[in-house]
């Protein structure tokens, strides 16, 4: 079972569209479901319909199983990658843990370990929503040659102006748009588990695709574009193996008979609405089924060594093909308890 890290350098904005009014809303990561998406669209492009039916969709097969895994892809700064704060009892220590959004892989790894951090010596960015071992706040200090890290954003939303003009009229009216933006040697990551050995190349082969023709909304004039680089350094902590609950870095849309097994007791999580239009090759003015799912960060009950979720039908009426939602976890080992 080969996994593999994914760092996407960025060469411009990326708008990674959220529910709400208009075009304001941007996310500070990308979802498993719109990366699932987004490589269907490069695979159509590169391979055919057919390869994308045959490699990656289950054709109303009740046996079928996923090719890989994807976690969602979350911010890194130079050498130091963040993940979403997992919804675990929080340390006691200086830190405002409430605030805080984001924490370094360092941090993630001795916390889903059940060690504690109250002796750790922890800095904060962004605000105080970004928490980091002090090592690892060197690290970047060293990685771009600064003193200190007080005030830096290294990606940040930003809500640019932009202007549309009547058809009928010529009339100008004002809107805005979000894009997130990265400081130079940052960007975003996430995690490939394949369970297909046949699948890896072609795997890469699409993300190399992508980084042309970009990921998530305004394609158009260049946001979502990137430069791939892979490795094989996944973290330990990130490969699979037997535990009583796991941390989930996708947003999952569970089966039927796993819920029982995944919300005991010792749970914690959170839900998110993930909607949006349909896409392709083409675009469309057609929007997708609603559907609620887990959210990144949550704590669930169940070893990391299963597959959770289901790819999910959110196929709208009037559709000339069928659309589906990526909903499988991507499961991280947690030996924490929450009782």
């Amino acid at each position: 079972m080969q996994s593999v890290l994914i760092q996407l350098h960025p060469k411009g904005a990326f708008h990674i569209g959220e529910r709400g009014i208009g075009y304001e809303g941007t996310t500070e990561f990308v979802p498993a479901d719109t990366l699932f998406s987004a490589l269907c669209a490069g695979w159509v492009l590169l391979y055919g319909e057919d390869a994308l039916v045959s490699d990656l969709l289950p054709n109303n097969d009740p046996n079928w199983t996923p090719p890989f895994l994807i976690s969602s892809a979350f911010p890194f700064v130079a050498s130091v990658r963040f993940y979403p704060k997992p919804m675990l009892p929080s340390p006691q220590n200086r830190i405002r843990w409430k605030e805080v959004k984001w924490v370094s892989e360092g941090v993630l790894k001795v916390w889903l370990k059940g060690e504690s951090l109250a002796n750790k010596e922890l800095q904060t960015l962004h605000e105080k929503t970004a928490v980091l071992l002090a090592d690892e706040w060197e690290q970047i200090c060293k990685d771009f040659g600064m003193r200190s890290l007080e005030g830096i954003r290294f990606w940040s939303v930003q809500r640019v102006p932009r202007v549309v003009l009547d058809t009928l009229t010529h009339a100008s009216s004002l809107f805005h748009f979000g894009r997130l933006i990265f400081h130079d040697g940052c960007g975003l990551f996430f995690l490939v588990r394949f369970l297909r050995d046949d699948i890896a190349e072609k795997f890469g082969a699409v993300v190399s695709l992508l980084g042309d023709e970009g990921i998530g909304g305004d394609r158009t004039v260049g946001s979502g574009n990137f430069c791939p680089q892979f490795s094989d350094a996944v973290p330990d902590f990130c490969q699979p193996q037997k535990s009583q609950r796991f941390v989930n870095l996708s947003p999952l849309f569970p089966k039927p008979e796993e819920t029982s097994s995944l919300f005991a007791d010792d749970c914690n999580y959170r839900l998110t609405v993930r909607s949006g239009w349909m896409g392709g090759v083409l675009p469309s003015s057609v929007r997708r089924k609603i559907v609620r799912m887990i959210s990144e960060g949550s704590v669930l009950c169940g070893s990391a060594e299963r597959i959770w979720g289901k790819i999910v039908n959110v196929t709208p009426a009037g559709a000339h093909h069928y659309v589906y939602r990526w909903g499988y976890a991507f499961p991280v080992a947690c030996g924490v308890s929450l009782l």
